[in-house]
């Protein structure tokens, strides 16, 4: 997918925008992870911020192994990758790699600074669906609000994966930024026929 395609400008981060980052109560996620999310939704805001250039940034975890731990040994388990104005490939962190190929019920939070976008992309889409150790995407946009989808007990991969691939066809087809943003809408219009939860905070 072309990640290229034009976009509206990137939005500055501010200390208000972290200070306003709700705790939530995520969907077939447990409990004891909502102020985790919540910590490093915050955290990967300030990463954007100070070290980023307001830039995209992706924080993976692994909720059994980081709810254990003291919070000055989480780096251990939990990576970071710095992207650019437009995207941020998890993997390209060492740590990331490794959750994402080897453990489970990883959490990846993600700062997108693009918010005239779909604040779930199919770039998104397309991470949670490809790794099965991926249980949840959480987005955080550089306003501080929150949008997450994640898989349900329910959760169909083959369904969801015919229903990303004719919406990346939606895409591919769109020429305008409403194209896109369609595209994206319609997988999260729809993905709960293939149980996946989406919320938007």
């Amino acid at each position: 997918m072309n990640n290229a395609k034009k976009r509206d400008r990137k939005i500055a981060i501010t200390d208000e925008a972290i200070s306003k980052v709700p705790v939530i109560e995520y969907k077939s996620i447990p409990s004891s992870q909502y102020r985790i999310i919540n910590e490093l939704a915050k955290e990967a805001l300030i990463i954007s911020k100070e070290d980023n250039d307001n830039n995209e940034v992706a924080i993976t975890y692994r909720m059994s192994s980081l709810s254990e731990m003291k919070e000055d040994e989480r780096t251990k388990v939990m990576g970071v990758a710095l992207g650019d104005e437009h995207s941020v490939d998890p993997e390209e962190d060492t740590v990331s790699y490794h959750l994402l190929n080897s453990t489970a019920d990883c959490i990846v939070i993600i700062v997108h600074n693009h918010p005239s976008l779909s604040k779930i992309s199919l770039a998104d889409v397309r991470y949670l669906l490809q790794y099965h150790s991926l249980k949840m995407i959480v987005a955080v946009t550089n306003y501080g609000n929150i949008t997450y989808l994640v898989k349900s007990e329910k959760y169909n991969r083959e369904s969801a994966i015919n229903l990303y691939d004719k919406c990346v066809d939606m895409y591919n087809d769109a020429d305008d930024l409403k194209g896109y943003q369609d595209a994206a809408e319609n997988f999260l219009d729809n993905c709960h026929s293939s149980g996946l939860i989406y919320d938007d905070r």
